[in-house]
């Protein structure tokens, strides 16, 4: 499974590290117990599979005041246990200042991590994780209609190879997209990424652009109302005053035209 997803991928050769990864690493961080346990008893082997720098593939490095994209890695973690999945992510983000294309397997799926990340104003030296985006669990081989087009999409050579923020910032777009997908049953990138591509040139303009950020933010003011929406549904079932019972559900038929005007929208 996970052959087949690097099939799909299309790395070259020339990037592949194949390098293991000790967890021992990680236990550097500041970490709490449970953090511990989740890399002690979930994890069964993390392998640093590729690294695409100017050396390895014809992208160039890109930095400013807020970024440094110089190389990005892609690491493989094979799991004994998905329950602390995002923990771990968010762990092994923290760990490596580089952008990482995190890429869990458990048993037949597969599951993509991305982490957009910034320097630490106070201290130049440090990376800080700014805003992580994940997918659901994959399974490739089984994978049709929008999953499908997402599988076939998510490939180096869809990417801008303008600079490596560009190229990681395709990654991250591609993950929206299909986490909108969810929600609207089609897969398909931004009208900025689709129809404006010459807006890549300047990446620093492309990120502040507002289409992918604006698109974002309404995906997770979707899911937050869908939440609260599942909230007052349980609460409107136990409700036995009927004029509390009326209340709740003004509500619900609210939250759900909120809801359905913002799937329109994605």
């Amino acid at each position: 499974m996970l052959n087949l997803l690097y099939e799909k991928l299309k790395i070259p050769d020339s990037c592949y590290l194949g390098r293991k990864i000790f967890k021992k690493h990680f236990y550097e961080l500041d970490l709490n117990a449970t953090d511990k346990k989740a890399l002690s008893q979930d994890i069964e082997k993390i392998t640093w599979a590729y690294t695409l720098k100017p050396e390895t593939i014809n992208i160039s490095q890109y930095t400013d005041e807020e970024r440094e994209y110089l190389e990005i890695a892609v690491i493989d973690v094979l799991l004994k246990s998905p329950k602390r999945r995002k923990r771990i992510g968010e762990i092994i983000q923290r760990a490596i200042p580089y952008p990482v294309l995190l890429i869990f397997v458990h048993k037949d799926r597969a599951a993509l991590n991305v982490a957009e990340k910034r320097i630490n104003r106070s201290d130049s030296s440090k990376i800080m994780v700014e805003e992580v985006h994940e997918t659901a669990w994959l399974a490739p081989e089984k994978a049709d209609g929008w999953m499908h087009e997402f599988l076939n999409d998510f490939c180096i050579t869809s990417f801008s190879f303008h600079n490596f923020y560009d190229f990681y910032q395709d990654m991250v777009q591609r993950i929206i997209a299909l986490n909108c997908a969810v929600h609207t049953g089609r897969y398909q990138l931004s009208r900025n990424d689709q129809e404006y591509p010459e807006a890549r040139e300047n990446a620093v303009a492309f990120a502040v652009s507002g289409e992918t950020s604006c698109r974002l933010e309404m995906l997770q003011e979707l899911e937050k109302l869908q939440q609260e929406c599942e909230e007052t549904r349980n609460q409107a079932k136990k409700e036995k005053n009927l004029g509390t019972q009326v209340q709740l559900n003004t509500r619900i038929k609210q939250l759900t035209d909120r809801i359905e005007a913002i799937r329109a929208e994605l």
